[in-house]
């Protein structure tokens, strides 16, 4: 699999960087709009966007500062109908920020009533996460791009997209009084006129003009340094207040309003930023020694002494509270060890949340199995993991339970348990982490399932760039169940959020597989930005199994750089053994859904059944991008031992473009076997695959319930171009005959229906391009006299037919030759064209001159040309010809051939010489 992922990686990229260039392009063409009037001195902010798009079609959206003077970071709320139109891509990190030597820390909330949050602040260094590279102090100026935002448009009307709630900050975090004339923008949606006015809403909120504090406390941690871990913090709290509606006023962490002007805003994570120590020296030859902490209280108190290495509350008792402070106080690695008194189960009940694990001088191991009486699991596919410290929340609205903005932490042997995020990855530093062994969204007993949805309400949530963390492992021990959350099981989120594993866990599901734990929403959500993913794996102890959530099994969607993910060797429908499908493990949207615009991305090996809106579903909105993405050796409707598991509607339903599937896939016991529809849904490639017993037709290009007949001339539009499907005009048991697109591959397969039907094929069984006139002679193998075969064909521009109908395969039957043109040549004569009629001359027949092959091209059935050198006739006699069908390996009786001796020389011409006397 590994290879393959490779392979597409290979054949894509060149078409990744186009998408890229075209959206700078338009950023470009935004930039190269008339800046908007602006008063003296003010920088003028503006969007840019198109003038009119399809319904369905992705706005793209420039976000510009013309005239800007040390600027370092701004935030907005970008508002628009969310009934009309949705947030489908957001790049923060390639902007002219970043060209003057600035990283930036990306902000952004997808989704709150009224539009989307996002914003940037700018750190003095090339990394914000390290504090390291040449020092900038002041922002930049000019001309800059802060943002390429994406707005997909869902409905037809004029839709008005506008800035509100907006700050712009210096470097020093200071405000910079913005012009914001420009930053309304209108779209029409569809053609014009079409539709009514969606107004951009009014801001959920305004912000405070701060107040610089004389002193402002930019240490939130509290380890006598400003670094990335302080950042983090206030970045947190700037999400959470946002999730709430509420930036100002009553905050979760009033520590994140740095400048004390009420607000938790860009300006507070600017001044922080300004703010950066120095990076720490290097550690000495002799490092710190570990420092083990031993909770052995439920309580909820906090440290009385951070920093001096003792866990100890003010009842002298060590919370995991109090613990965390310590371990992130403490230099070098940690570990957080349970001995809590009492027999059974012991709850957390936390008021707040956690501490974010935030040392970068060392990872945290938190190991609940340090717990008397826990054990991590040994069962080979379900969980029988013995969890007894349970974290208990306060509701999917609520608290978060465990943030982690550092590298190289390990959270093991825990049941987290109604939270709005139980374990939360966040920000760039968030890197090689482990979260194994765990029951994520419920409790010990694997009772409880959250009863209300919310906004990213994830068991485990990675965004704004957490990277390389490893959710589950492949040993039995390290899986986690991840059932019962409020939204998602798995989120991740934004662009940067790369090269993550998932692997091995139970999602939607009960520990032993038994019964359904549901997440609310979808099992694995993929979304907005996060690349090079894996989901699954094909190695021992790799697979997940994605059952009985409330929507998609797996979703893959919004934006083109939602790309090079892999779900690969997945159970998603079925129980933990891949071989049923009994009511519980419903998944009740799809499967699995790749959709918006994504690219690149490769679904293979997976096991999809019992999916309520069908198997796997592949969308583009308004199919307005390049798509390749593969799916290929996938089981859908069909679980590992063959039992039928199917899916609703369609085992795979493509409203898109440019995708693959195949080879290799098995679509069987589905409404339909492959779907596909929507005027621009062209360039899908079906390959090589395994289509059989579907209720409707293997594949199905709209109008969908019946073959579509050929037309003449194939001028036809919609999905595949309505491509004609071959037509069969003989099939024995080794050679297909019949007409297709010229140049066209054509597939033949053995067909499961049976005379008069149009399909399904049900084993590839050979292939061959169709010539110039339109024929194709194809070898098969597989078929016996009395099957029936059917074919597809698939042009040079990727668009494949609906199967032909199907033709009965005869018995194969030995050629036989009723003449030869010429039948004679006089010896030493030159080469020629010999013409064999007869009879059973098959797509592979060659003719045989004295029992050796010669060069041949089939005219037809009953008719061959072969090619005779003049050195086959250099010589007086007869020779036998013959004509053989090489696949199935039957020869014809032998004609003879005449080559006489060439006639006497004329006299005039004989050459007579002397008689030598003695």
């Amino acid at each position: 699999m590994k290879q393959s992922y490779r392979t597409i990686e290979g054949r894509y990229h060149r078409q990744l960087a186009a998408r890229a260039c075209a959206l700078l392009a338009c950023a470009l063409l935004a930039l190269s709009l008339a800046p908007a009037a602006r008063a003296a001195g003010a920088p003028a902010v503006r969007l840019s966007a198109p003038a009119q798009v399809e319904v369905g079609a992705s706005i793209p959206i420039a976000l510009v500062v013309d005239g800007a003077a040390d600027l370092a970071g701004y935030e907005a709320v970008l508002r628009f109908d969310t009934a009309a139109a949705e947030l489908g891509g957001l790049d923060q990190r390639d902007n002219d920020l970043r060209r003057a030597g600035r990283d930036v820390g990306p902000l952004s909330v997808a989704s709150i009533p009224g539009g989307s949050a996002l914003g940037l602040y700018s750190c003095p260094v090339a990394s914000c996460t390290d504090a390291t590279g040449a020092w900038h102090a002041a922002g930049a100026a000019g001309s800059l791009r802060l943002a390429a935002i994406e707005v997909v448009a869902l409905r037809p009307g004029v839709l008005e997209i506008a800035l509100g709630a907006a700050k712009f900050v210096d470097a020093a975090g200071r405000p910079i009084t913005a012009d914001l004339a420009g930053a309304t923008i209108a779209v029409q949606v569809g053609p014009p006129g079409a539709g009514p006015r969606y107004p951009a809403p009014a801001s959920p909120w305004a912000l405070a003009a701060p107040a610089a504090p004389a002193a402002p406390a930019t240490d939130l941690t509290g380890d006598g340094r400003v670094t990335n871990a302080d950042a983090m913090e206030a970045a947190l709290e700037w999400t959470r207040a946002r999730e709430r509606g509420a930036p100002c006023g009553a905050l979760a962490d009033p520590r994140a309003d740095v400048n004390r002007d009420g607000c938790v805003d860009v300006a507070d994570l600017q001044l922080i930023a300004a703010s950066y120590s120095q990076p720490a020296p290097a550690p000495p030859a002799q490092a710190a020694a570990a420092l083990t902490l031993t909770v052995n209280s439920t309580g909820d108190s906090a440290d009385t002494n951070v920093g001096d290495g003792v866990c100890r509350t003010s009842s002298g008792t060590c919370t995991l509270r109090a613990a965390i402070y310590e371990a992130n106080a403490h230099a070098g690695p940690d570990t957080i060890a349970f001995n809590i008194p009492g027999a059974g189960v012991r709850t957390i009940q936390l008021n707040n949340q956690l501490p974010a694990l935030n040392d970068a001088s060392g990872g945290t191991t938190i190991d609940g199995y340090t717990q008397p009486g826990a054990a991590p699991n040994t069962d080979p596919l379900a969980s029988n993991a013995a969890i007894r410290i349970q974290i208990a929340g306060r509701g999917s609205t609520g608290i978060d339970g465990l943030p982690i903005t550092a590298a190289g932490n390990t959270v093991r042997g825990l049941s987290f348990y109604n939270f709005h995020r139980s374990i939360w990855l966040y920000g760039a530093g968030s890197h090689d982490n482990a979260v194994v062994g765990d029951f994520i969204g419920t409790n010990a007993a694997a009772t409880f399932v959250s009863t209300s949805t919310y906004t990213d309400a994830h068991g485990v949530h990675l965004s704004q760039g957490a990277s390389r963390n490893h959710i589950g492992g492949a040993a039995p021990a390290d899986r986690n169940v991840i059932s019962g959350n409020g939204r998602s099981g798995v989120g991740l989120w934004d662009q940067g959020t790369d090269s993550n594993v998932i692997v091995n866990n139970i999602v939607g599901l009960a520990p032993g597989g038994e019964r359904r734990v549901r997440n609310l929403w979808h099992g694995i959500d993929i979304n907005l930005g996060p690349s090079y993913t894996i989901v699954g794996g094909t190695g021992p102890g790799e697979r997940n199994v994605i059952s009985g959530n409330s929507r998609q099994g797996i979703e893959v969607s919004h934006a083109a750089n939602t790309s090079f993910n892999q779900v690969i060797g997945n159970f998603v429908g079925t129980n933990i053994t891949g071989t049923q499908a009994p009511t519980y493990v419903i998944n009740y949207g799809f499967g699995i859904q790749v959709k918006d615009r994504v690219a690149n991305n490769v679904v293979s090996r997976n096991v999809v059944g019992s999916s309520r809106q069908g198997g796997i579903r592949v969308d583009e909105y308004g199919n307005c991008c390049v798509g390749h993405n593969e799916i290929s050796n996938n089981r859908v409707g069909v679980s590992v031992d063959g039992t039928p598991i199917p899916n609703s509607v369609a085992g795979i339903w493509i409203t898109a473009g440019n995708t693959q599937v195949g080879p290799g896939n098995i679509i069987a016991n589905n409404p339909i076997g492959i779907r596909i529809e929507g005027a621009a849904s062209d360039r899908n490639t079906i390959t090589r695959n395994a289509i059989f017993s579907n209720s409707g037709l293997g594949i199905d290009l709209s109008p969908i319930g019946s073959a579509n007949q050929n037309d003449s001339g194939d001028g036809d539009s919609g999905p595949n171009q309505q491509l004609n499907f071959p037509v069969l005009a003989t099939a024995t048991a080794s050679v297909v005959g019949g007409t297709a697109c010229a140049g066209c591959t054509v597939e033949i397969f053995v067909a499961s229906g049976g005379a008069g039907a149009y399909g399904e094929g049900r084993a590839f069984a050979g292939a061959a391009t169709a010539a110039a006139d339109r024929s194709f002679t194809a070898t098969i193998s597989g078929a016996a006299p009395g099957d029936y075969v059917t074919a597809t064909a698939t042009d040079a521009q990727g668009n494949t037919s609906e199967f032909g109908l199907n033709r009965l395969v005869a018995a194969d039957l030995p050629p036989a030759i009723a003449s030869l043109s010429p039948s004679a040549a006089t010896a030493g004569g030159a080469g020629f064209e010999l013409t064999i009629r007869g009879s059973n001359f098959a797509g592979d027949a060659v003719a045989l001159w004295g029992g050796l092959e010669r060069p041949t091209r089939v005219v037809s059935s009953g008719q061959l040309v072969a090619d005779i050198a003049a050195a086959d006739i250099a010589t007086a006699g007869v020779v036998s010809v013959a004509v053989v069908n090489r696949a199935a390996k039957l020869t014809s009786g032998a004609a003879p051939f005449n080559i006489s001796a060439g006639a006497p020389a004329p006299l005039s011409r004989r050459l007579y010489l002397p008689v030598a006397k003695h």
